[in-house]
């Protein structure tokens, strides 16, 4: 069996538009060959389910940057707005931070609707998605690289992390998309004698794990921002990297792929 993870936001949705038209071949192509193409993000599952629908998929979905994972039927996936989930954790722990760092970070749950809209270049409707969040808070860290590592050290010793994304710098709890694909892997391995082959895409720091765990990894050049670095993998091989960018280098390299076998 064959899964394909992927990143949302500059990798199959272009960086500026969203629009994820340009890889509609490559997507109908995974379809027809019954292949499972899972969403991993650092959007919510809110600003998720509509992109599924649209592609036209119903599989597990890796939300707010491998912070949760939805879909798989387990118990806890989908927490309440009770003081107890993870988002209103970490927003309790920002209100505690001293000053001098607690003020270096700004996020979604600092913003209204119209500022998210303004920072993400979404519809203000899909900005208000954005804000319903359950796991993660995406924002910007305006202060010094000696008040970034003491802000996050603040964070991590309260069981959280950060990850730089194309956009956002992301506070969340720790673990990865990379840990989370391996949950989805493990979901979808049950019951077969053959291994599960993985293939992940995507363009920015926080998907790197990901690419790095997965059989082949592939990086979606994204020119708004500095390109991943060259790993030991990428050069045994088992990472490839795409000339054009979003959806167009989407579509090409899930083409390629199949056209060599490995989907």
């Amino acid at each position: 069996m064959k899964l394909v993870f992927t990143d949302l936001d500059g990798t199959l949705l272009d960086h500026d538009s969203y629009s994820f038209e340009a890889a509609r071949p490559a997507l109908d192509l995974l379809k027809a060959r019954g292949i499972p193409l899972i969403l991993a993000s650092s959007k919510t599952e809110a600003e998720m389910l509509p992109i599924a629908e649209a592609i036209g998929i119903d599989h597990p979905m890796i939300v707010e940057n491998g912070a949760g994972v939805v879909g798989l039927g387990q118990d806890g996936e989908r927490p309440d707005a009770h003081s107890s989930s993870p988002y209103n954790q970490l927003r309790s722990l920002l209100r505690k931070l001293p000053k001098e760092l607690g003020g270096c970070f700004e996020g979604f749950g600092d913003w209204d609707a119209l500022r998210v809209s303004r920072e993400t270049g979404l519809p203000l409707a899909s900005a208000e998605l954005a804000r319903q969040r359950r796991f993660s808070e995406p924002g910007h860290f305006k202060g010094n690289e000696a008040q970034k590592r003491a802000f996050l050290g603040a964070i991590e010793s309260e069981g959280f992390t950060a990850a730089q994304g194309g956009r956002f710098f992301t506070l969340m709890p720790k673990t990865s998309k990379a840990e989370r694909m391996a949950e989805v892997v493990a979901h979808y391995q049950c019951g077969l004698d053959e291994a599960v082959r993985t293939v992940a895409l995507g363009d920015a720091p926080n998907d790197l794990a990901m690419l790095e765990a997965a059989d082949c990894g592939i990086i979606i050049a994204n020119p708004a921002h500095s390109p991943l670095p060259v790993t030991e993998r990428e050069r045994a091989g088992a990472i490839l990297r795409s000339e054009r960018s979003g959806p167009d280098g989407w579509n090409i390299m899930i083409h390629e792929l199949v056209a060599t076998g490995f989907l």
